[in-house]
């Protein structure tokens, strides 16, 4: 069975970043890993949140890796972001060169990733990935 990895990126942001989650599932692909990219695999209607909520933090807790594109803050990729380190996941921070730092994320990330476009960021994931998962 293939190691699960929930990517965290805001529901605004899925189109803005189309070509990063692209180059970020090819990759996860290559890897021979399943990823969950939770705005492209959902809708969800207005008042389902809670249903919305329960469906991610279960995505959540079957993964072995989190990794979270946060150029844009917002709530909800940071409440996702708290749980995977209550749950002791692993968290790879994503943002684009251009973005300012998140000292919250950046605080409890085990890998950060600055990027300047998907080529980048494709490059600089194939070296960490493997490494966050094997625990090293």
């Amino acid at each position: 069975m293939s190691k699960k990895v929930f990517v965290s990126i805001a529901y605004k942001s899925r189109e803005t970043f189309a070509s990063e989650l692209q180059a970020i599932v090819e990759l996860l692909n290559s890897l021979r890993l399943a990823p969950t990219v939770f705005v492209r695999e959902y809708q969800f209607a207005p008042g389902e949140y809670q249903e919305m909520m329960q469906t991610a933090l279960r995505h959540i807790r079957e993964s072995d890796l989190l990794i979270a594109e946060v150029s844009h803050k917002v709530i909800g990729v940071g409440i996702e972001i708290g749980y995977a380190v209550a749950l002791n996941i692993p968290i790879v921070y994503l943002r684009k060169s251009s973005a300012p730092h998140s000292t919250t994320v950046g605080g409890v990330a085990d890998c950060a990733i600055t990027y300047e476009n998907p080529a980048d960021l494709k490059n600089q994931l194939r070296h960490q990935i493997p490494r966050l998962l094997s625990g090293g």
